[in-house]
């Protein structure tokens, strides 16, 4: 009876062991569970000759390629970004906010979230960065891991008239806004901020970007851009995900990097098979 009483306690405390470990890796897996994509047009697609949207538009999304690049299961990723964000900023990033949370998301990426809360009206700099501590107050709604991006100098973009000259900001409300969301990142440890402002800066220099281990070359980024020098090709937006994964997995450590493909090519392919209807 005693030999049969402590192999009954083993097989118990081996079944225990099982369950922990199968808890362990749940609990690990589930920090990717349910991602949502909030912010703009860069996150939710946008293509110039498709102004109400289309097959184009739909394969500049974001969500397609993050769903490609993370190999952890999780839900397909849910994108409540809009390229009309502009319109009404205070209003619609609202909307985002609350279908974001409705959606129980165990992470939330808003690259370009902030961006309409610097640019757009603004008549001093004093105004913007009333307006930018407003879209810093929407985002604290957020009740789980957050990725979001700083403010780049898309003042080039004028150029091709995508956006107006009254809607960019002086470069000491940019460098302010980016300072305090800084600032304000440093004092919430759930928070990722993305050095958009960097990423930009490389594209439009056509120069290298550095992804996780690896990077692209020099004399290749430029082509990550669409014509009007703002928004991401579905190229981009594959590499554009990798960057946003970078930083979250870099900063929040309950986001393996080892739950990410980091080849841009086969997330590229795989993320534009997703995103064809």
């Amino acid at each position: 009876m005693e030999i049969k009483t402590k192999m009954r306690v083993l097989k118990n405390w081996l079944w225990l062991a099982a369950l922990f470990f199968q808890l362990a890796a749940s609990a690990a897996d589930s920090s990717w569970q349910r991602v949502v994509v909030i912010g703009a047009s860069a996150s939710g697609g946008f293509v110039l000759s498709e102004p109400f949207g289309g097959t184009n538009t739909t394969r500049c999304k974001l969500n397609y390629y993050l769903d490609a690049a993370v190999t952890a299961p999780h839900a397909p990723v849910k994108n409540f970004a809009t390229a009309l964000l502009f319109l009404s900023p205070d209003a619609l990033a609202a909307q985002e906010i609350e279908a974001a949370t409705n959606s129980r998301p165990t992470l939330v990426i808003g690259v370009d979230f902030l961006f309409w809360f610097c640019y757009g009206d603004g008549p001093t700099d004093a105004d913007r960065a009333r307006h930018f501590e407003a879209g810093l107050k929407l985002l604290e709604r957020i009740p789980c891991p957050l990725v979001v991006g700083d403010i780049p100098d898309a003042s080039s973009a004028t150029n091709t008239g995508i956006i107006s000259v009254a809607q960019v900001p002086s470069e000491t409300a940019r460098r302010a806004a980016n300072a305090r969301l800084k600032q304000w990142a440093a004092a919430r440890p759930q928070v990722a901020v993305v050095p958009l402002a960097e990423f930009m800066q490389a594209v439009k220099a056509n120069a290298a970007i550095k992804l996780h281990n690896g990077s692209l070359p020099a004399g290749k980024t430029r082509a990550l851009l669409q014509a009007d020098g703002l928004h991401p090709n579905p190229r981009g937006a594959a590499v554009l995900s990798l960057g946003i994964l970078d930083a979250l997995t870099k900063s929040q450590k309950r986001f393996s990097a080892a739950a990410v493909d980091w080849n841009p090519d086969e997330v590229f392919q795989r993320g534009s098979k997703r995103a064809t209807p």
